[in-house]
C-alpha cells in the first residue's frame, strides 16, 4: 500500500488543526486506499514561542488598546518570513520521523521541505491575493518581508509535482501570479468536518443564520443591517447569530456566541439552528473559501456568501455570492431567498452540489494530481 505523508507545522491527526483541514485530508486519503501518514513540521514549542515573541516585539506600535496592538502585532510574526524559516528549519526531523514515503501532500506552503519524495501542495489561497485584503498580519509586514514569502511560495510551486488549491480563485493565482504551468495546477475543492441531519425543513417563515468567529471580517454587522430593513417587509424573518458577535437586542434577532464543535451540547445547539435556518448568510470582506458554506449545503441550505475569494466555487447554483460592500445586493439576495419556494429549490440544488465536496472525494483528486 503506498504510504502518503500529510506534512502540516502541527498535528495533521486532531480535529483541532487549521480548523480540521489535516485531518479531513489524511481522511480522505485513506478512503480512497492509501496509508495517509502525519508529518508534523512544527518547531519544539520551546523554539517556535521565543522566535514567535522575538519577531512580535518588532511589530509592536504605540497606541492605547493593548490588547489589540499585541494580537496584531502577532499577526504580523506569523506572516514573516522569520516564521517560515524556522518551520522549514523544523521540517527535517518530521519527515524523518515518518519514513518512508511514496509522496506528500503540503498543506500550505509557508515552510519548504527539502525531500526528493513528490510532493502536491494542498491550500485555500496564495500569498499574493492577501494584499489588499481584511487577512490579519499581511498588511504590516514590509514590502520586502511580502516579497520573500511571496518567493517562498514560488519555489514551492515549482518544486511540487502538483499544485493542489481548494477553488477556481486560487488557482488562477498560481498560475497568473507565480507563472506556474497550469497542466500542474489543480482544483480539488474541500471536505466538511460536520454534518447536520437530514431534516424536514419548514420553509413557510424566513430564517437566517450566520456563522462566525470574526464578527468584523465576517461583515457581521452588514448582515445586521440588511435583516433589518428586510424585516421592515417581513416582520415574522427572523435571524440566528453564532460566533464572535457584541450584545443584541434588536426585533427578530438571537444571539447564541460562540459555538464550540468539539462540545457535544454545543454542537448539539449549532445542528439545531441549522435545521430549523432557511438560509445560511456570511458575506464575508475576505474568505478564501469557507468550509462552513458546505456545510450549510450539506444541511440542505441555500448560502449567500461572498464574491471576495473562492466561495462562489464552492456555492455555485446552492446559493448567491454578493459584494460584502454593497448592502443594497445583500438586501436583495436575503429578499430572494426569504421567499420559500426559492429556498427550496435553491437549497435542493445546494445538497446535491454538496456532494462534490466531501473528503473522499478530494483525497481521490489528490491522489489524481500525483
Amino acid at each position: 500500500m503506498r504510504r502518503i505523508g500529510v506534512a502540516f507545522p502541527g498535528d495533521p491527526r486532531k480535529g483541532a488543526t487549521w480548523s480540521g483541514t489535516p485531518a479531513g485530508v489524511m481522511r480522505g486519503l485513506e478512503a480512497a486506499g492509501v496509508e495517509p501518514v502525519a508529518v508534523n513540521v512544527e518547531p519544539p514549542r520551546l523554539i517556535r514561542n521565543a522566535a514567535l515573541n522575538a519577531v512580535t516585539l518588532r511589530y509592536l506600535r504605540p497606541g492605547r488598546d493593548l490588547k489589540a496592538i499585541a494580537l496584531r502585532a502577532r499577526a504580523a510574526a506569523w506572516a514573516s518570513p522569520a516564521i517560515a524559516a524556522v518551520n522549514s528549519w523544523a521540517a527535517p526531523r518530521g519527515l524523518r520521523d515518518a519514513g518512508r514515503l511514496d509522496g506528500i501532500v503540503q498543506i500550505g506552503t509557508g515552510y519548504s521541505l527539502a525531500t526528493d519524495v513528490p510532493i502536491a501542495t494542498f491550500e485555500d489561497m496564495t500569498i499574493a491575493l492577501t494584499r489588499g485584503e481584511a487577512y490579519a498580519g499581511w498588511s504590516d509586514i514590509s514590502e520586502r518581508a511580502f516579497a520573500a514569502r511571496v518567493e517562498r511560495q514560488r519555489r514551492n510551486y515549482e518544486r511540487a509535482a502538483a499544485c493542489c488549491l481548494t477553488s477556481r480563485w486560487a488557482a488562477d493565482s498560481v498560475i497568473g501570479d507565480y507563472g506556474i504551468d497550469p497542466a500542474k495546477v489543480h482544483v480539488v475543492g474541500l471536505g466538511r468536518n460536520h454534518t447536520a441531519p437530514a431534516v424536514d425543513r419548514d420553509w413557510s417563515t424566513p430564517r437566517f443564520l450566520f456563522v462566525g468567529v470574526d464578527w468584523q471580517r465576517k461583515n457581521g454587522a452588514g448582515v445586521l443591517r440588511a435583516f433589518a430593513r428586510l424585516r421592515e417587509e417581513l416582520p415574522a424573518a427572523r435571524l440566528d447569530l453564532v460566533g464572535g458577535h457584541p450584545p443584541v437586542d434588536r426585533p427578530g434577532v438571537t444571539g447564541h456566541g460562540i459555538l464550540a464543535s468539539d462540545d457535544p451540547a454545543q454542537r448539539a445547539r449549532l445542528e439545531q439552528l441549522f435545521a430549523e435556518a432557511t438560509c445560511f448568510v456570511m458575506p464575508s470582506f475576505a474568505e478564501a473559501v469557507g468550509i462552513v458554506y458546505v456545510e450549510a449545503a450539506a444541511a440542505g441550505l441555500p448560502s449567500i456568501g461572498t464574491i471576495r475569494g473562492g466561495a462562489d466555487y464552492l456555492i455555485g447554483d446552492g446559493g448567491i455570492v454578493v459584494d460584502p460592500h454593497d448592502p443594497d445586493a445583500l438586501l436583495a439576495a436575503m429578499r430572494r431567498l426569504a421567499d420559500p419556494q426559492t429556498a427550496a429549490q435553491t437549497g435542493a440544488a445546494a445538497k446535491r452540489r454538496s456532494e462534490q465536496f466531501t473528503w473522499p472525494e478530494v483525497g481521490r483528486r489528490l491522489l489524481a494530481a500525483f
